[in-house]
């Protein structure tokens, strides 16, 4: 296994941002990932491993460490009946033609995660989740290397302690493991989820295809997460989370937005949040729309209109310090506004304590 230095990150993020590694290696098997551990520990380094470079921002001043990218492929079908088939995918594959693959062979589960970037190894650390559908609810298990006993291990569903854009890789257990397989479980049998309204006003009839399913997601992605002006963007995904509230403190949010905003908006937020178990999922865009924060801009980095959630590498130059002084001025406002405050997605490497001042606490 080669190991390089100082290697530039940017091309390796789906941001287009960030400083460079002071080493780097690929590693596609867990005696690659072994090597790797060996040569940091012989020079007491700390180790990142890079999957598809999607949901993540890289400080400007790069890694003072090992970057190790997982470059695996794979997709095995363990087991198959006439109700459903089960699948271990390399995590190097690129999650989006995981997708693909599944809608051509008419495997039910995925569809509506259909055009998330970056790897299938991400899937399983954040849970990704989408158009109703959830990582948690077709993950079997997830093979791992542990990084401390150096063993392969075979992780099941209710080990990982999925929760909202969460789990113990990037929870509890952040940093033990690298991510080699995810094993998934699909249905042969048709089960459209058609529960957020972008769907519903799709699909009146409500009996779509899996591939008209795909392709209608992949329309609205393009839609909302695309600059109007530029479509190349780089960006990280959704860089807030939507808030969960339960019955009180979503009465709250509606009073302080009726207060703030008049009551139009305040009966709009009945019609867009969404509940599940109990709780009401409020969409973190509107908040940032109500909050007259849609077309703003920091340096190279700007809201993206279309999807407020987003924020985006606008002139191809943006700096990892502007990405973030706009999520800090986006969190301070919505919070003085509306009285919540949000919390991000990506995971951000490289950082020092005073930069994340404002975005972590």
């Amino acid at each position: 296994m080669e190991i390089t230095e100082n290697i530039k990150l940017a091309p390796y993020t789906t941001f287009k941002i960030g400083g460079s590694a002071r080493f780097f290696c690929t590693v596609k098997d867990q005696f690659d990932a072994l090597e790797a551990f060996e040569f940091a520990n012989k020079r007491n380094l700390d180790v990142f491993v890079l999957g598809g470079g999607s949901n993540l921002l890289i400080s400007d001043e790069g890694f003072n460490g090992l970057v190790a990218r997982v470059e695996n492929k794979g997709i095995e079908i363990l087991h198959e009946d006439d109700s459903s088939v089960v699948l271990k995918i390399a995590s190097g594959e690129k999650w989006d033609e995981v997708v693909k693959f599944a809608v051509k062979n008419n495997w039910w589960g995925i569809e509506n995660l259909s055009h998330i970037p970056g790897g299938t190894g991400a899937i399983a650390v954040q849970n990704v989740g989408a158009y109703g559908q959830e990582a948690k609810h077709i993950i079997k298990s997830v093979t791992v290397f542990d990084k401390e006993t150096h063993q392969i291990l075979e992780l099941k569903n209710e080990q990982c302690r999925f929760g909202y854009r969460l789990s113990i890789f990037n929870t509890c257990d952040k940093g033990k493991y690298i991510i080699f397989y995810i094993t998934l479980k699909l249905s042969k049998t048709a089960k459209q989820i058609l529960s957020y309204r972008d769907l519903q006003d799709r699909f009146p009839n409500k009996n779509p295809t899996i591939d008209d399913i795909r392709k209608a997601v992949i329309e609205i992605r393009n839609k909302k997460y695309t600059f109007p002006t530029q479509a190349k963007n780089g960006n990280a995904g959704s860089f807030f989370k939507n808030p969960i509230l339960n019955k009180s403190a979503f009465e709250k949010l509606k009073a302080i937005v009726a207060q703030n905003f008049g009551q139009e908006k305040a009966l709009l937020l009945d019609k867009k949040k969404f509940d599940e178990e109990g709780k009401s999922k409020i969409p973190a865009a509107f908040l940032v729309e109500i909050s007259g924060l849609k077309d703003l801009q920091q340096g190279g980095a700007a809201i993206n209109s279309n999807q407020p959630l987003v924020i985006i590498n606008k002139t191809g130059k943006a700096s990892a310090t502007d990405v973030l002084n706009l999520a800090k001025k986006v969190i301070k406002t919505v919070y003085e506004k509306t009285s919540i405050k949000l919390s991000i997605e990506p995971e951000l490497i490289g950082f020092s304590e005073k930069e994340l001042n404002g975005i972590m606490n």
